[in-house]
């Protein structure tokens, strides 16, 4: 498989497609109202999406993306997450958005001293934590994205195995954390 073709699918499964999946399908269970899904969408989908225009000025710069993608999210994330809060949104978007601030703020350090964890890896596992929270077995069905992008990310060498599975580790793990904090669902 040609590597250009590989990094577009690895777009397929990045946070911003992972989150719209997500968010939509909570909302389809009449578990948010269409103002808190219209939030999470925003703020967790759309705005963080705004990271890939730098590939107009810098075509196929992966390195910058991930930059300004890192640095758009925690703006987009917390800002979603301080709205969500004034707003007295309900416990299900308050455990979404402080699940993303949480794998994010972990993910953010992690990388900035020095260990380049799989944003993927958080990007996928992390939803599929709040899927199964949510839903129980059927939930974790979304874990089985992790097969492709592990593939993806390995044969492009974007990452180590240990930095996927760590990436796994801090989607999982801030998740059940956030979960147990705001005491279930």
């Amino acid at each position: 498989m040609d590597n250009r073709f590989k990094r577009m699918l690895t777009f397929l499964i990045s946070e911003q497609p992972v989150a719209l999946f997500v968010i939509t399908i909570v909302r389809l269970s009449n578990l948010i109202n269409n103002l808190e899904f219209l939030l999470l969408i925003t703020f967790f989908s759309l705005l963080p999406s705004l990271s890939f225009l730098s590939f107009i000025r810098y075509p196929w710069d992966f390195k910058k993306e991930r930059r300004l993608s890192f640095i758009v999210n925690m703006i987009s994330f917390l800002t979603g997450l301080v709205v969500i809060l004034i707003l007295k949104c309900n416990k299900v978007s308050i455990f979404i958005s402080l699940s993303y601030n949480l794998a994010g703020i972990i993910l953010g350090v992690s990388n900035l001293l020095g260990y380049k964890a799989s944003g993927h890896a958080t990007s996928i596992a992390g939803p599929a934590t709040i899927l199964t929270a949510i839903f129980g077995l059927k939930g974790s069905l979304l874990y089985l994205l992790l097969i492709p992008a592990f593939y993806l990310k390995i044969t492009l060498k974007d990452h180590t195995i240990g930095q996927f599975i760590t990436g796994i580790l801090i989607g999982m793990l801030s998740t059940v954390a956030i979960y147990y904090f705001i005491g279930g669902i």
